[in-house]
């Protein structure tokens, strides 16, 4: 009876359920459609540039919403349709109660089914209307970006300018006058008191506070914190908040007591705060500049880098800073006056030719420092040069001569937008260098075996003090990787507010076909940036591994080049399979190259791929490691690197014997230091017999000194030499 009872209401739950389920769907399914309608409404009218990242938010936000739906409903039609299959087929005499929820949880089931088809496909439509809205932007940007005009060296440019000068003067005056207008009525009418106290109060914060500030954390570094590393990371990064927060919240509080004291109109509000958030982004470069050549401290300063280059430097974030509020200002102030095309072209233009400046500033004073670097080496020995600093200033040169060249062809938005990326990426890279190398001393030095929260640590966990260390070098490069991944992130996002660029625009050109495969520009160039940028990274971590993490373990030489060989050879096959998936092509068709190149294996790679299996093998097994004495046939000499294909020993006259590692496999070979390092080398030789034995082996002992344990081991060879 009590199951009977069940088997009746179950479904009349479920049921109920159904019904709640499919009414909150439909009405989420209903708004989502309607927002959706809207959004494509809007993109087939003019819309302003800044209102593309509200209609993509809104798309999204109807791609989630529709997906929720969709995941939401799922296991409840599936719920029905098992539910379905419990009461079976309609049957001869079954009960009307039955026969009726079968009706209902089968209409159910048909809404169910319909709703979640409704869900998908309306998903799929606000995921193309995003793709629609990115391409659109993305087209508005390279319009916009690689818009072509009169080249400045030409008289039809200024010649456009100047009929268009007197309406500009116009425009200009009027707003100056409305500005000034309203400055002096809100300075009358009270609100001189208002703007003097957030004047004071900003001027406060910038100078004094900030000062004071600055000095507290530079006698807390000097007098009071550990004389570690971490001591000079945290002095910079204080710095560096103080300068760049002080002078924000100083211009922040100076631009809002002029709203309050309703000193501003609309477009005099909207170019103020431009200007303040331009001065900000200077303050932060000037802050940073200083943080980083530290010119009056140089034992405190993070970069490598002696005083004379510092206080060369020195000048260049001022410069910066002047830069980024000078061309804010023009072309801010022309965007709010409403100024003519050629006005807007030639604030353009100045901005960009003082962005190509401050790089030819930079880059001159560079080069004139590596000058009189290569003089002082003609002198001295020094440190060789650089060659990532011979590629920066290359690529700087570049940098210059293209915006000329786009300056020169009327591409003026163009040399504007690489002079600003320029400047933009120069000063995110100095922040990320600042960061990571802080964050580095930082954990490093809080996580040492001789630091309380080393020894905490140790203590809490069980650990000794070497893992501590090691587990502090693993959490200080995951940190500076996640640094540079976001520097990176911010390099990148200011093209086209967060719009791909316009070479992307190359993938959509088919170059080649081989077979099944397209190779496209884009594809291409995508696969040089992953080559580029994974063998340097595995180059980077080779040179970390090797360098920093481990001869902090208790691994000996052999252990160590086993554990780097693997892991670069690892990244190196990482990075092959990357570059080939960036190119389209699939890894299944690796299993017919394969099966291409066992032919050639058979034949002519057979000692190659036989080598490359026993390089493997060594460096797992390590039945000969580095720093070991063998001896290979009539050859004997010391093991100095193994890598996946040959063995490399240095014999006794100084030379290098290249050995395959199937040699190493399948011959026999001599340890004579496998399980002691401690071992012995015979040298023979002859001496007449009419020499003094005493006078020979004092000669001997003169010229390999010996401890007393090897003098008591010689005695037996002495008394012999002597008879």
């Amino acid at each position: 009876m009590l199951f009977a009872m069940l088997f009746v209401c179950t479904p009349q739950i479920v049921v109920a359920q159904v019904h709640t389920d499919a009414t909150d769907a439909v009405v989420v399914l209903d708004q989502g459609a309607s927002e959706l309608e809207a959004i494509r409404s809007s993109l087939q009218s003019a819309v302003p540039n800044e209102d593309y990242d509200a209609l993509r938010t809104r798309a999204q936000a109807v791609v989630v919403a529709a997906t929720a739906s969709a995941d939401a409903l799922a296991p409840k039609l599936e719920a029905a349709q098992a539910t379905l299959a419990t009461l079976g087929e309609p049957a001869e005499g079954e009960a009307p109660d039955v026969r009726e929820q079968r009706s209902d949880l089968t209409r159910d089931r048909d809404t169910l089914d319909s709703d979640v088809k409704r869900a998908r496909l309306l998903a799929t439509t606000a995921r193309e209307t995003v793709e629609t809205v990115n391409r659109t932007v993305t087209d508005i940007f390279n319009r916009d970006t690689l818009e072509r005009v009169a080249s400045p060296f030409t008289a039809t440019y200024w010649k456009a300018v100047d009929e268009n000068l007197p309406f500009d003067l116009a425009r200009l005056s009027d707003f100056f006058a409305a500005a000034g207008a309203r400055l002096a009525g809100a300075m009358s009418a009270g609100g001189a008191a208002v703007f003097g106290a957030t004047a004071a109060l900003a001027l406060l914060v910038v100078l004094p506070l900030r000062i004071s500030l600055r000095k507290a954390g530079e006698r807390y570094a000097r007098d009071r914190a550990p004389h570690t590393r971490a001591r000079r990371s945290g002095l910079a990064l204080w710095f560096l908040v103080v300068g760049a927060l002080g002078s924000a919240i100083g211009l922040s509080i100076l631009v809002q007591g002029l709203e309050w004291a309703d000193a501003l109109t609309p477009q005099a509000s909207s170019l103020a705060w431009s200007l303040a958030l331009a001065s900000v982004f200077g303050a932060v470069a000037v802050s940073m500049g200083e943080a980083l050549l530290l010119v009056d401290r140089p034992s405190w300063r993070l970069m490598p880098i002696d005083d004379r280059t510092a206080g060369r430097l020195r000048p260049i974030p001022v410069a910066t800073a002047i830069v980024a509020v000078i061309g804010t200002g023009l072309i801010e102030l022309n965007r709010i006056v409403g100024a003519s095309p050629p006005a807007n072209v030639t604030a353009n233009l100045f901005t960009a030719i003082l962005n190509a400046a401050l790089l030819v500033y930079v880059l001159v004073s560079v080069q004139s420092l590596r000058g009189d670097r290569d003089q002082d080496r003609d002198q001295c020995e020094a440190t060789p040069r650089q060659p990532l600093a011979t590629v920066a200033l290359l690529a700087g040169w570049v940098t210059v001569v293209v915006s000329i060249l786009a300056i020169a062809r009327g591409n003026v938005n163009l040399a504007l937008l690489i002079g600003r990326e320029t400047v933009w990426a120069v000063v995110v890279v100095s922040g990320a260098y600042l960061v990571a190398t802080a964050a580095d001393d930082l954990i490093t030095t809080a996580l040492s075996r001789d630091s309380r929260v080393g020894r905490s640590v140790a203590r809490a966990f069980g650990l000794g003090g070497d893992t501590v260390e090691q587990v502090g070098l693993v959490l200080s490069v995951i940190l500076r990787v996640a640094i540079w991944l976001l520097a990176a992130s911010a390099v990148l996002a200011p093209v086209g507010g967060g719009t791909a660029p316009a070479y992307t625009q190359l993938a959509g050109i088919t170059s080649i076909g081989i077979g099944d495969v397209v190779i496209r520009p884009g594809a291409v160039l995508r696969a040089v940036a992953v080559v580029l940028i994974g063998l340097g990274a595995v180059r980077l971590i080779d040179r970390w591994m090797n360098g920093t993490f481990l001869p902090a373990t208790n691994l000996d030489a052999g252990a160590r080049n086993s554990a780097s060989t693997i892991v670069r050879y690892v990244g190196i096959v990482v990075v092959v399979f990357g570059t080939v998936s960036t190119l389209g092509i699939g890894l299944e068709r690796f299993a017919l190259l394969a099966s291409a190149l066992s032919v050639g294996i058979g034949f002519g790679l057979q000692a190659i791929t036989q080598n490359f299996i026993s390089g493997l093998i060594l460096l797992a097994e390590r039945p000969v490691k580095i720093g070991d004495t063998i001896r290979v046939g009539l050859d004997e000499g010391d093991v100095k690197r193994i890598n996946v294909r040959s063995t490399e020993i240095q014999i006794g006259d100084r030379s290098t014997l290249i050995i395959p590692n199937s040699e190493l496999i399948t011959k026999s070979v001599r340890n004579m230091t496998l399980a002691n390092p401690l071992g012995r080398v015979q040298i023979a030789f002859s001496v007449p017999m009419e020499e003094d034995a005493d006078e020979i082996i004092a000669i001997l002992l003169g010229l390999a000194p010996l401890q007393t344990d090897d003098q008591a081991a010689m005695i037996p060879f002495c008394s012999f030499l002597r008879r």
